[in-house]
């Protein structure tokens, strides 16, 4: 990237152009099932990547919010000039994208799948951002709070707490081993900086300009709420379709269902 940071990304396969972003915390290795929906079939060329601080993309100390992921994107998608590109991106991975559309247009892209992510996460003055409308401002600086003290429970608790209820049911002895697995694997300043700037960032006025084909994938239990929803459908300038026959799942819907959701967006591509 331009300030020198190295983003690590895989480009497999000749047809129709798929680009996959993964959300704040994932990678393209925990989406691999759903990645190899695609590269499974020979007429998709797939291209995916890490995000700056994730997995194997460096981790820098600086530029740690979606301004910045939105720049990413683009000079990745110019290197390899991509064209035509059915862009899917789940939570901060959707962020991204509606950044990008802000900074930089749609002429390289052919249609949008937005996989559980609103525009503004904050709910101050809507009710349309995270957990379906109940997260303050005053939640989100408690979970930098935690952030800073404890990357681990941190995950954990906003895990539990907003994107899936049922890791409530986990008996506490079981907590212990799954919060030191978040830790060992995860950087607070990554965290802090990405969940903060996606609180800060209002994306709404951006949504107008999606002028392409626009697929939400809304899961069982969803992150965020119908009027999220809504919003997408009232403001988007292109086609809007919704998919939301996805049983018991969650936030993570793409590790949960890999099959039924790369079968959607599929069918959404013959038909767009």
């Amino acid at each position: 990237m331009k300030d020198g940071t190295k983003i690590y990304y895989e480009d497999t396969g000749k047809g129709e152009t798929i680009l996959i972003l993964h959300g704040l915390g994932s990678s393209h290795l925990k989406l691999l099932n759903f990645i190899n929906e695609f590269r499974k079939e020979s007429n998709f060329r797939c291209v995916c990547y890490d995000h700056r601080g994730h997995e194997s993309s460096d981790k820098p100390k600086l530029h740690l919010n979606v301004q910045t992921l939105a720049q990413d994107l683009n000079e990745l998608i110019e290197y390899l000039d991509l064209k035509d590109i059915t862009i899917i991106g789940h939570s901060m991975g959707a962020a991204t994208i509606f950044n990008y559309i802000n900074q930089f247009g749609t002429s390289r892209l052919k249609r949008l799948v937005c996989v559980d992510m609103s525009p503004y996460l904050s709910n101050k003055g809507w009710k349309g951002g995270l957990a379906q409308g109940k997260w303050t401002n005053e939640d989100l600086m408690s979970d930098l709070d935690r952030i800073f003290d404890d990357i681990g429970y941190a995950n954990w608790y906003i895990s539990k707490e907003s994107m899936n209820p049922e890791l409530k049911k986990i008996p506490k002895d079981f907590e212990g081993p799954m919060i030191e697995s978040i830790r060992s694997t995860s950087d607070p300043l990554v965290m802090a900086g990405f969940w903060f700037s996606l609180f800060r960032t209002d994306q709404r006025p951006y949504i107008k300009k999606i002028n392409i084909p626009f697929l939400y994938i809304m899961p069982d239990f969803p992150l965020y709420s119908m009027e999220t929803v809504n919003f997408y459908k009232e403001n988007i300038t292109g086609k809007f379709v919704l998919e939301n026959k996805f049983p018991k799942t969650t936030h993570l819907i793409l590790m949960e269902k890999p099959h039924e959701v790369a079968e959607s967006i599929k069918k959404f591509m013959k038909s767009n």
